[in-house]
C-alpha cells in the first residue's frame, strides 16, 4: 500500500511539471500566432502599398497546406 501512495505522489509531481510545461508551450504559442498575424498583415499592405505604385509584378502566392484558423 506504501508502494501506491509514493507512486501516486510522484506522478502527481510529475503531472504538475508537465502541466507547467504545457502552459508555458501555450503561451510560447500563442504569441508566436499573434506574431504571424501582425507580419501577414504587415505584407498584404506592403503588397498593396507596391501594387498601387504600379512598379511590381505581383506573382501569384504559394498555396497554403494548411487552412487558417
Amino acid at each position: 500500500m506504501q508502494e501506491l501512495a509514493e507512486r501516486n505522489a510522484q506522478l502527481k509531481g510529475q503531472l504538475a511539471d508537465a502541466t507547467k510545461v504545457l502552459v508555458r508551450e501555450q503561451k510560447a504559442s500563442a504569441a508566436l500566432r499573434r506574431i504571424i498575424a501582425e507580419l501577414d498583415l504587415e505584407l498584404h499592405q506592403a503588397q498593396n502599398g507596391l501594387e498601387h505604385e504600379g512598379n511590381v509584378t505581383r506573382l501569384p502566392a504559394p498555396r497554403r497546406s494548411t487552412p487558417r484558423r
